[in-house]
């Protein structure tokens, strides 16, 4: 067996495919991720678990959906943050595999719903979240936001401080170097930025938008995120701002590039997406149309070549451990995939065709021509359900184990 590869993971928060280069787009948004994808390996159908940080990355870095215990199963942000510590607590993570396999393993997340506070340095030698305490404490105060406004403050005051979700990879990127450099060979790390992430605030030097236009924009945005009233004015300030946002993180990708030690598989994706008025909706977290769970992914530094099969980045733990040992990957691959939120929705995806199921409703699509039309197909609409009722099922069975270890751990009678 070949030596192990040293392995960077880099998620970067609310990416689009299409709005990248080889995804479709021509604002020449991305020039350095596209050089990586020219050369390196491109996976055309890479599809997000979940339309938001704290479902997908649950889930890419585990490899397993998650599931709701017993007591911790609601709808408010308290249960969530239980339910994602739980999780963590209860599965093995791909760091865990990397050390396993002698790996060092490091991590930096500016995002704090991947923070210390949830569990994800479970596995990393080296973790950094850049928060002194809770890392959500602020942001998520008593599980809840009590209104806009005191979301806004909140928002506002995490901003002046420069933490949350605004910090700019170049405040930490050094260290990134620097640990690199000094890391023991072969290394695994993961590299999370926010700067794509709402508000989309890119930095001096970056702005197409004067701060004046910029602003006013997103302090919109949080109000009016399902786009009823002021949003739709300001949709291309923010359009406009996102796609500085994304401009100026690839320059990271191009300096990490160059700069990494040693010259490792560069794995580059997106956590889920974002939507600027399509199907009625601004942001993410709610909707699972492809605008918010259809993502970039690219290998650099490794194989090469287009991958059109579907790839969950649910498989992302088996796809980086196999490229590590530069073994076949085809098994993080398959014919459909799944994404979910808690609303419950649930969407499984093939290759050219989506189906959409939530309770009393369900959407059939022809992704060839887009997500504007519902597809009249009756067989495919019967397997899109069949496929869901399995997922349900599945779901379902793994959740019933779930409380009965549950139970057993705390010394219940089954």
């Amino acid at each position: 067996m070949p030596d192990e590869r040293n392995v960077v993971l880099l998620t970067i928060d609310s990416i689009r495919a299409d709005h990248c280069g080889f995804g479709g787009h021509d604002g020449n948004l991305t020039p350095e991720l596209d050089r990586l994808a020219s050369d390196g390996l491109v996976f055309e159908n890479a599809i997000a678990p979940a339309p938001a940080t704290h479902g997908s990355a649950t889930t890419f870095l585990t490899g397993e959906f998650p599931i709701e215990r017993e007591g911790v199963r609601g709808s408010d942000r308290a249960s969530m943050k239980a339910h994602i510590r739980e999780h963590l607590k209860s599965r093995d993570t791909v760091a865990q595999q990397f050390s396993r396999m002698g790996y060092e393993t490091a991590a930096f997340t500016a995002n704090p719903w991947t923070s210390r506070y949830f569990g994800f340095d479970k596995g990393f030698d080296h973790f950094e979240d850049f928060m002194d305490t809770d890392a959500s404490e602020s942001f998520l105060k008593d599980g809840e936001q009590t209104n806009a406004l005191s979301s806004l403050a909140v928002k506002a005051m995490n901003w002046w401080q420069g933490q949350d979700m605004f910090m700019s990879w170049e405040a930490f990127y050094d260290d990134i170097v620097a640990w690199t450099e000094s890391a023991d060979e072969p290394y695994f790390l993961w590299v999370f930025l926010v700067d794509v992430h709402l508000p989309y605030l890119p930095p001096e030097g970056y702005r197409s938008r004067s701060r004046l236009a910029s602003y006013p924009a997103n302090l919109a945005l949080f109000a009016d995120r399902d786009g009823d009233g002021l949003t739709p004015k300001f949709h291309d300030v923010l359009t406009d701002t996102y796609e500085d946002t994304i401009r100026y993180t690839d320059e990271f990708v191009g300096r990490a590039s160059r700069d990494f030690a040693d010259d490792p598989l560069l794995v580059v994706h997106g956590d889920h997406g974002e939507a600027f008025g399509e199907h009625g909706m601004y942001g993410h977290g709610r909707d699972l149309y492809e605008e918010l769970v259809d993502v970039p992914l690219v290998v650099a530094n490794g194989p090469e070549g287009n991958v059109e099969r579907p790839m969950s980045l649910q498989n992302l733990p088996d796809l980086l451990t196999s490229l590590a040992r530069e073994e076949d990957y085809e098994d993080a691959l398959d014919t459909h995939v799944f994404s979910h939120n808690r609303m419950p929705k649930v969407a499984v995806r093939g290759e050219n065709w989506k189906y959409v199921w939530q309770p009393h409703d369900d959407e059939l699509y022809d992704l060839t021509t887009g997500e504007t039309t519902e597809c009249d197909d009756p067989e495919l609409r019967e397997l899109g359900a069949r496929l869901v009722d399995d997922w349900h099922e599945a779901h379902a069975e793994r959740e019933r184990i779930a409380a009965a270890t549950e139970r057993v751990a705390a010394n219940e009678t089954l």
